[in-house]
């Protein structure tokens, strides 16, 4: 579960009291957002990418990575490298289990628009419709109702989990209706949904239970059946797996381990899965929800992932932004779909583009933003080495009005109440914002 100045854990929310410290804190964030970035030579090899990788890990004491390239007609690259566990020198190999955060998310999505295919709901239907024992505020509930659409982009306006949620360890028997009433004081909409979007992992798990009243199955057992298995994620599992079969996660030092996060919204960043497993799902969006020849899910349903529609600016044409637990980013040129993730111990990314057929995935065991940025720039300079950069717009001509909207402008969905003047700091500042993952 992803906070996302490109990819720090959702889950590390700190509450600063006094003003010096978050001085200090400040000007840092601020600055790392708006950071010139430098781009790696790319490997023209899969083994020059290799050494590449593994230089990476051992200047950031990063211990293993799991790590999938991938084309429309099949796998490129799929391994482990490093070290899976330093206490029994396991190795990590492509079967080898990682945590993948909020890269979770996208199950939900794809349950529910099965569903949705099947005439059994649909993405306008609100959430009290379909499961009235669910609790949220909304005082706009009779004009503008929580929406199944507004669960899965993020447009509910409600705060993010609070802390005694993401501190929760969540037995892997409590069901999804338990993890939801644990605390529901954050599902309180701030302003109309349906308008603004900010990231909140409480609306996946909404999502999973809207699938579970409908079915009548654990949302779990419904993804295993209509997803993992017919995708070919054969080891995938949002629950803590067989000793032996999965990475141990680690503080940025590489030293000490995280024990296993049982977290409290399953569906919103639970999995695990192994670079074999994410190869298959990177292949089922390729190939634009089919596998081996089979449409496991309509190639509709894959383009309504990737193209918001619930917020003010979907509907006035925007197409980037954050669809169905999936969405846009732009690196040096190109135009990625997807979605990252990241727990204690843990960053992931799982990123394609559609219109050039190759996407990859990789997941770090180890908190190591550095190692994280690095291994995504080599990565992606390598698969990105002889693809033509898509053309540039032309320049669009101002509106004769242009100068109407001159002013100072700062952020307005914050994802944490709390946390509102951070988000505007850094723009009082002077120094921007970077686009959340």
């Amino acid at each position: 579960m992803m906070d996302e100045i490109r990819s720090f854990p959702e889950d590390r929310q700190v509450k600063w009291t006094i003003p010096a410290v978050l001085l200090l804190l400040l000007v840092p964030f601020c600055l790392a957002a708006d950071k010139k970035e430098e781009k790696p030579k790319p490997a023209q090899s899969i083994d020059e990418l290799r050494q590449q990788i593994e230089k990476i890990l051992k200047d950031t004491h990063t211990n293993g990575v799991s790590v999938a390239i991938v084309h429309k007609g099949g796998p490129e690259w799929v391994v482990g490298l490093g070290i899976a566990d330093l206490a029994s020198n396991r190795p990590a190999t492509a079967d080898t289990l990682f945590r993948i955060g909020s890269t979770s998310k996208a199950f939900a999505s794809l349950s529910i628009l099965l569903l949705a295919d099947q005439g059994k709901l649909s993405l306008e239907d609100p959430v009290h419709k379909l499961a009235p024992d669910v609790w949220f505020e909304n005082r706009w509930e009779s004009t503008d109702p929580v929406r199944v659409v507004n669960l899965l982009e993020h447009t509910t306006g409600w705060d993010d989990l609070r802390l005694r949620e993401y501190a929760k360890q969540a037995p892997d028997s409590m069901s999804v209706r338990e993890g939801l009433d644990y605390d529901h004081h954050s599902r309180t909409s701030r302003w109309r949904p349906g308008t603004r979007m900010a990231y909140c992992n409480a609306g996946p798990a909404v999502a999973a239970y809207v699938a579970e009243k409908i079915t009548g199955q654990r949302f779990e057992d419904f993804v295993q059946q209509n997803l993992f298995n017919p995708i070919g994620m054969k080891t995938a599992t949002y629950f803590e797996p067989a000793p032996g079969t999965a990475s141990t996660l680690y503080h940025p030092d590489g030293k000490i381990p995280f024990p296993y996060s049982h977290i409290i919204m399953r569906p919103a960043g639970a999995i695990n899965a192994s670079a074999n497993d994410m190869a298959a799902y990177l292949r089922f969006y390729l190939n634009r929800g089919a596998v081996n020849g089979k449409q496991v899910a309509p190639s509709a349903d894959i383009d309504r992932m990737e193209s918001p529609k619930s917020t003010w600016a979907a509907k006035e044409g925007l197409k980037a932004g954050y669809g169905l637990s999936n969405f846009w980013s732009v690196e040096d040129g190109f135009v990625y779909h997807g979605h990252d993730g990241g727990v204690d111990g843990g960053l992931t990314d799982m990123s394609y583009m559609p219109d050039f057929g190759v996407g990859y995935f990789f997941s770090i065991n180890s908190e190591s933003g550095d190692a994280f940025e690095a291994v995504g720039k080599a990565v992606r300079a390598y698969i990105t080495r002889s693809l033509q950069k898509p053309v540039v717009p032309p320049v669009a001509q101002l509106p004769v009005n242009a100068a109407d909207y001159a002013g100072w402008y700062e952020p307005d969905s914050p994802r944490t109440e709390l946390h509102t003047f951070l988000d505007a700091s850094c723009v009082w500042a002077g120094f921007g914002s970077k686009t959340a993952r």
